[in-house]
């Protein structure tokens, strides 16, 4: 399991650029991937722990398309506004967290189990 987790986090910080990840480091949350990314990196688990990680359901976890969406300007002025009663500038994500430590269990178990 050890040698799984440390392979999903090389894979990881090499396409997401960053550093210092653990397993508790989620794919959109902290890593912030998304759209052709999600697509970089579940190919690179793909070629490595095999094709099964096409059927996750990476949309639960993870925006799937590119580009702003169409309320941006509103929520990011929003943000600004509500800044400072909220502690941080972010807005905070409504997508479920996949954490790399399960992604490496999912690989070691050889199908999709729920977090």
């Amino acid at each position: 399991m050890d040698d799984t987790l440390s392979r999903v986090i090389d894979i990881a910080e090499h396409v997401s650029g960053c550093t210092h990840l653990t397993g508790e480091s989620a794919v959109d949350q902290d890593m912030r991937i998304s759209g052709d990314d999600i697509t970089w990196l579940s190919g690179e688990f793909a070629k490595e722990f095999g094709e099964d990680v096409w059927q996750w359901p990476w949309h639960r976890f993870v925006n799937l398309n590119e580009g702003l969406p169409l309320f941006f300007v509103p929520m990011l002025l929003w943000q600004l506004v509500s800044w400072p009663f909220r502690g941080t500038f972010e807005y905070p994500s409504s997508l479920e967290r996949l954490e790399l430590g399960h992604i490496a269990n999912v690989i070691e178990a050889g199908h999709w189990i729920e977090p």
